[in-house]
């Protein structure tokens, strides 16, 4: 609270607005939000311009720390009094994001923007918040400025497979040569026909020279540009079709190198008729169908792919190429903020796969640290991308991987979406048993520390995979332990509801044991197994069973007995549950009078 030293001055003649601002000051420093806003809120009042600006610093100040529900609560009733600081609204709306409220941050922002729209750091603050990531003002501002740089798409590097397609370009051309050369040929065979015929053939030598020798020339012209890694796009695509196997390895990778030299050249026609023939293959595959659509968008209908791009990224939201060029098409439409969303989002997934647009890049470098059982190094990779991870088999090593490193939490949430995939998959179901085992052996080291706090976190978590009586009661009476009586009290009743789920199966096998007594004429055990479902669980409907059971045998005196029996044990059960409760409440009473005699 550097920042109030100069306030605080003894010889300041503002001796009423230094008491209150230190008030505000002292209240602060004790976490009490609410009333020290009430004390700036009077600041404000006499001197609103020396109060926002004492308020704000010192909002920037408790941005590292503390209570954020304080904060902001401190923040929001300051920004009532003074709704044009922006400043403190932009402080505001990054500590919403903290809080991943990212409605109430897009309100700050908007408020700053409206009263400054140029205020740099709200405007890209606000395209952070709806790409939904927390990096803010420089940060924000830096994080995307080599995106908004860019003016070409971003594509897969085909650099080394250039030359490829130049020996493609020669081969053609040499095609083209001797081409010419039998046409050549055939013109001398005509210089036999008839005399009358002989001028007119001189003359189309002449003219087929003269063509043959500026074909020649802009052969040598195509040959340098060649060598400077120029290519016609159009005859190295016919060459490709006609030439190479179709749907081979060659083709396709020659295809989709041309495709990708297309979109860098901007000849849209030949790399739409590219990407659509490699798309009649591999009609899922998203970076093919992402390519398509900037083919598209080179031959001018930009909106179209706009929104092709946006039904991509509903079914696909981590696809880079996609996000970054719809970044790019936004830009060339002049909607900068929406490319700015984009290009955050991009910056977000690319810090996932450490720069790379393909995560099988970063995927096959973890594995080779897996393979070396470099076991941490390869998880390092794998963490990040686990959102992006389908294989079941890939999903299952990077549980194991942090299960080995005793990352139990992690493990767990990686078991239970395998499950949500297939609930029939043996190594989750195997590997969420060992994570619960886990957690128990850790619950027990922790009491064994005397750590009754920790250890109640973790049995919570045991809890989460699986309930039984013993660990319900362990968790109540550790928790009675700890004072968390709203915590005992939940679980007392989740206890309660386990045990009843208990009594009704072992009621439902007792009334199946008594049906099938009475079918094999074993009269006396089906009432007596009728009993002792009551006994567990005195239901009318099972009393019903049991009378209706007495009639069928022609026994009107038992089933009178029953029923008297059924309401004498109701009525014991009844004043057991009444003393329990009293002396429960004598129990309560004794405790918090202990209380009030140790204060």
């Amino acid at each position: 609270m550097k920042i109030l030293e100069k306030f605080f001055s003894t010889d300041d003649p503002k001796k009423e607005l230094n008491s209150i601002l230190e008030r505000g000051k002292s209240l602060l420093e004790k976490n009490f939000y609410e009333w020290a806003a009430v004390e700036f809120n009077k600041a404000l009042e006499l001197d609103p311009k020396l109060a926002a600006e004492t308020v704000t610093k010192l909002f920037q100040e408790m941005q590292g720390g503390g209570n954020p529900d304080g904060i902001i609560s401190l923040g929001v009733n300051v920004l009532k009094t003074d709704p044009k600081n922006v400043e403190l609204a932009n402080l505001l709306g990054n500590t919403y994001r903290k809080k991943h409220n990212w409605n109430q941050a897009k309100n700050m922002y908007k408020l700053c923007l409206k009263h400054d729209p140029d205020f740099k750091n709200a405007i890209y603050n606000l395209a952070a918040t709806n790409a939904k990531i927390e990096i803010a003002d420089g940060n924000a501002v830096s994080a995307i400025a080599e995106f908004e740089k860019m003016t070409d798409f971003v594509l897969p590097d085909i650099q080394d497979g250039l030359e490829n397609l130049i020996e493609m370009q020669q081969h053609f051309t040499l095609d083209a040569d001797e081409e010419r050369e039998q046409q050549t040929e055939d013109v001398k065979e005509g210089n036999e026909i008839k005399e009358g015929t002989k001028v007119s053939s001189e003359k189309n030598v002449k003219e087929d020279t003269n063509t043959s020798e500026k074909s020649d020339k802009k052969a040598d012209e195509k040959d340098i540009e060649a060598e400077g890694n120029s290519i016609d796009s159009e005859q190295t695509f016919n060459y490709i079709i006609s030439n190479l196997e179709a749907e081979s390895e060659e083709e396709s990778k020659a295809c989709f190198r041309l495709g990708i030299h297309c979109l860098q050249t901007m000849e849209g026609e030949i790399a739409k008729n590219v990407f659509k023939r490699l798309l009649m293959r591999e009609k899922n595959n998203v970076d093919l169908r992402c390519f398509l659509v900037l083919a598209i968008s080179i031959e001018g209908d930009i909106d179209n792919a706009i929104k092709t791009f946006q039904s991509i990224l509903v079914r696909n939201p981590n696809h880079r190429y996609s996000t970054v060029n719809l970044g790019l098409l936004y830009k060339r439409k002049g909607m900068i903020q929406k490319s700015r969303v984009s290009f955050f989002t991009t910056f977000k997934l690319l810090e996932r796969s450490q720069g790379n647009y393909n995560i099988d890049t970063c995927l096959q470098d973890a594995d080779k640290f897996f393979e070396e059982n470099r076991s941490k190094k390869a998880l390092e990779i794998y963490e990040p991308l686990v959102p992006e991870i389908t294989s079941q088999e890939l999903l299952i090593r990077i549980a194991k991987l942090n299960a080995d490193n005793n990352f139990w939490d992690e493990a767990f949430e990686l078991y239970k979406r395998i499950l949500r995939i297939n609930r029939q998959n043996k190594e989750a179901r195997e590997g969420i048993k060992t994570v619960h085992t886990a957690y128990l052996t850790a619950a027990e080291n922790y009491l064994k520390k005397n750590d009754p706090k920790n250890a109640v976190v973790v049995i919570d978590k045991a809890l989460n995979i699986a309930v039984s009586k013993k660990l319900l009661q362990k968790a109540i009476n550790l928790n009675h332990l700890l004072e968390n009586e709203n915590r005992a009290f939940e679980l007392e009743q989740m206890l309660k509801s386990y045990q009843n789920k208990e009594i009704q199966v072992e009621v439902q096998t007792k009334i199946s044991l008594a049906e099938e007594a009475e079918k094999n004429g074993k009269y006396k055990s089906a009432v007596r197994y009728y009993e002792e479902a009551i006994k567990l669980d005195p239901q009318n409907s099972t009393l019903k069973k049991l009378v209706d059971l007495c009639v069928r045998i022609k026994r009107p005196d038992l089933a009178e007995k029953v029923s008297d029996w059924f309401v004498k044990y109701q009525h014991s059960l009844h004043e057991k549950e009444k003393a329990e409760a009293r002396e429960a409440f004598n129990q309560s009473k004794k405790k918090e009078e202990s209380k009030q005699d140790d204060n």
